[in-house]
């Protein structure tokens, strides 16, 4: 019921906004025309994204913003701006909506998007500084609109004095709704334009791309599945979390100790598979792999696991990260790839040594021994972790 008194109210609002322009054509009032079907434009601007966006804003967002522009649209037809502190009033409120539509839109976009974050004590600073910075905006655009439209006759701007109190009313909104919106979404008093925002976000273009890379993604897996090209001890934790909507995995492998034939260093697209191992190894499965060395550098690896994990939003992705470093995954990190945010789940076990070449060995067998026991260690660690990381993961399926 709430909602409906809100929507039909943006409707009389928007009509009432077309009747001003009317009268104001009827006036010759020529600014006042423009600025209410200008106006009547950006109100209906919510409507418009729906359509072409698939992107619905949050019935209270644009109530605010059809009332505020309204606010403007009533001073200057029916002359209110006459009355004492009128003006006074439309710039606090109008300052007030405009810290927060920007407060919102920043914390959604730090949730969504790769390159914002702000914490909430940043947070209030920005929506604070930028509350000001459109209020200077609005008094230049009254200075251009008097200079256009009046012939420089002072009308919007009537003195000084009107646009310090403007300015001074606008800076009085821009840290109520700065220092208190922090606040507010710290106590979670948005909860329900928050998660309403989020959720239009998934269903818009961007978390259609979401879902068809997702789609692409399962596919291919189920497909490498089949064919056997999953290892099993990454399986469990594949599937856990591509069971999630808001995530899927782009690759993966559980960790591994690997015997290479390289031809030169940095040359590994055009190395030879000598041996690979997702287990603890004996020695003497490196004395018989050693044996099919024949040309280039022979190269001893221990590679830690490791999982790329899209997912649809910057939140989720720290929540991510924050696991899979509680599961003893250190070297993990939140990258970007051509505007997607993607988890790196990695380990820090590695080994990179070389042992010889063109089919000779350069160690002794002493050494290669210790290298097999380190391996072996780095393995039972690898599969500690993995465990602790398919454990932790139910608390984000949950």
């Amino acid at each position: 019921m709430e909602k409906k008194l809100f929507v039909v109210s943006s409707r009389i609002l928007e009509i009432f906004m077309v009747v001003m322009a009317i009268l104001s054509f009827f006036k010759k009032d020529w600014l006042w025309v423009f600025a209410c079907l200008f106006g009547f434009l950006l109100s209906i601007s919510p409507i418009i994204m729906k359509r072409n966006a698939n992107f619905s804003v949050h019935w209270l967002i644009e109530f605010l913003l059809v009332f505020t522009i309204s606010l403007h649209v009533w001073g200057g037809v029916l002359n209110l701006y006459s009355y004492p502190f009128y003006d006074k009033i439309a710039h606090f409120i109008a300052s007030g909506v405009v810290a927060f539509f920007a407060l919102i839109i920043v914390y959604v976009l730090d949730v969504f998007s790769p390159r914002v974050h702000m914490d909430l004590v940043t947070l209030g600073f920005f929506i604070t500084i930028f509350t000001i910075a459109m209020g200077a905006v609005w008094e230049i655009a009254e200075f251009t609109t008097d200079t256009l439209f009046s012939a420089g006759k002072p009308v919007a701007q009537i003195s000084l004095k009107n646009t310090m109190w403007d300015m001074i009313a606008d800076t009085i909104a821009g840290i109520l709704v700065g220092v208190g919106g922090a606040i507010g979404i710290r106590r979670g008093e948005f909860k329900d334009i928050i998660i309403y925002l989020t959720n239009e976000t998934k269903k818009s273009k961007f978390g259609a791309k979401f879902i068809d890379a997702r789609n692409k993604a399962l596919s291919s897996l189920q497909n490498a599945i089949v064919k056997g090209e999953v290892d099993d001890r990454a399986l469990p934790i594949i599937e856990k979390i591509n069971s999630m909507a808001d995530f899927f995995t782009t690759s993966s492998c559980s960790g591994r100790i690997a015997l290479m034939e390289i031809p030169s260093f940095g040359r590994k697209r055009e190395a030879k598979n000598l041996g690979k191992w997702h287990r603890k190894i004996k020695i003497e499965e490196i004395r018989e792999v050693l044996s099919k060395a024949s040309k280039g550098e022979i190269w001893f690896f221990v590679q830690s696991p490791i999982f790329h994990v899209s997912t649809v939003s910057m939140e989720n992705a720290k929540k991510l990260l924050d696991l899979a470093i509680q599961s003893g995954f250190k070297n993990s990190s939140i990258k970007t790839l051509n505007g997607r945010i993607v988890v790196e789940i990695l380990g820090t076990e590695r080994i990179d040594v070389p042992l010889g070449k063109d089919g000779k060995i350069y160690v002794d067998f002493e050494y290669i021994e210790i290298l097999v026991s380190i391996a072996n260690k780095m393995m039972e660690r690898i599969d500690r972790n993995l465990k602790r990381m398919e454990r932790n993961i139910n608390k984000l399926v949950k």
